[in-house]
């Protein structure tokens, strides 16, 4: 950063908005804490995405069974249903906007395995937009246009099974940055395995940002890579607790915490904490909390994050699901207007194809329910 601003001051360039670009530089470094000399490449990958595990501290590595896998925690993908997608808004430090985007999808369990797989990609995109750029000639100003800054990841992931409760996952990154006419990429992976230990508990481990170096002109930085901990705890449907320690390679240790709270089914209210943004910064800097709101299995969340003197970040995301929740309902719905019509028509026959169907969909049901009884019998004597 500090070689781009000199090069644009060796060339007489007076910027008038370079206190957004050095704002943007600030936020990028605002969700960490330097604990060593030198400086980080990409720190833009350190914020949270998503507004429900932003609320939670950011301590989501254990929970990322979801669309926020490719980011979190790529085995999750091992253990997702059907097909989801994620949406994120964040308006963040000066007027600074951070996006996400990501489409997850599970593959049809092999024959004869148990193995479970699931892909997914992804896309997070932080930037100022245009900032006006002048040079100063004679003492005046002189309009010279506007530029723009951005830093970009797109994430391709893949996770598996390797038994009912261990997953294993690997997401592949292009990492991109544009600053005026000075651009950068590297390239980077992040490992991950989750074991759901019971019904209850879940255990997680990831290493982040593996990669190369992002080079603005002759010299790089490093990635921010990490290596993460974590735990999740869910006693009851109404409760949830959630831990994570990361230990980052300048040798910065924090923790993360964050709980859930279900008043209604409906309705989850979140807090959490997080030790790596205190530096410089007040206490509540560390604080986050949220709410989301799921309504036919979607789930619309917002988040409050601060930043002490930097300002405020507010959340808003989006999580829709696809295939298997959406079937299971559908056949629910298509079984208890079978019961439905037979309780008022008793055994009259019914000619409609699409009743025809409803009453296949039930036979099907029925013969599998009797067979599975008939095999319970059986294994009781």
């Amino acid at each position: 950063m500090k070689k781009i601003l000199h090069r644009a001051a060796a060339g007489s360039i007076r910027i008038a908005g370079s206190i957004a670009v050095l704002s943007l530089s600030v936020a990028f470094s605002s969700s960490k804490v330097m604990a060593s000399a030198g400086t980080e490449g990409a720190s833009f990958l350190d914020i949270p995405v998503g507004a429900g595990p932003a609320a939670l501290g950011s301590a989501y590595t254990a929970l990322a069974a979801n669309a926020y896998a490719p980011v979190w925690n790529p085995a999750g993908l091992g253990f997702v249903n059907g097909t989801e997608l994620a949406g994120q808004h964040l308006s963040y430090l000066e007027s600074i906007n951070y996006e996400y985007l990501s489409a997850v999808h599970a593959f049809d369990k092999p024959r004869d395995s148990n193995t479970t797989r699931g892909i997914g990609i992804s896309a997070q995109y932080l930037g100022t937009g245009d900032i006006p750029k002048t040079d100063v000639q004679n003492g005046s100003p002189v309009d010279l246009g506007s530029f723009s800054s951005y830093y970009g990841a797109y994430n391709l992931s893949y996770g598996q099974t390797l038994t009912d409760k261990l997953a294993v996952g690997v997401t592949g990154k292009l990492i991109s940055a544009k600053i005026d006419d000075v651009s950068a990429n590297a390239y980077a992976a992040d490992l991950g395995t989750l074991y759901k230990m019971n019904d209850k508990l879940n255990l997680a481990a990831t290493v982040t940002n593996l990669g190369t170096k992002l080079k603005f002109i002759s010299e790089g930085d490093s990635l921010p890579m990490s290596f993460h901990l974590a735990a999740a705890y869910q006693p009851s449907s109404h409760y949830l607790v959630t831990s994570e320690g990361v230990y980052e390679e300048n040798g910065l240790a924090s923790f993360r915490a964050g709980a859930q709270w279900r008043p209604l089914e409906a309705i989850a209210l979140r807090a959490g904490y997080r030790t790596d943004t205190l530096k410089g910064l007040d206490a509540l800097a560390g604080v986050s909390a949220g709410i989301g709101i799921t309504a036919w299995g979607q789930e619309l969340a917002y988040a409050w994050v601060p930043y002490g003197d930097l300002g405020n970040t507010q959340y808003f995301s989006l999580l829709v699901r696809f295939g298997e929740q959406e079937e299971e309902r559908r056949n629910l719905i298509h079984y208890q207007t079978i019961k439905k019509h037979r309780t008022a028509q008793g055994d009259k026959a019914i000619s409609e194809p699409e009743y025809q169907q409803l009453m296949q969909l039930l036979s099907d049901d029925d013969t599998h329910t009797a067979q599975v009884g008939h095999a319970t019998d059986a294994g009781n004597q």
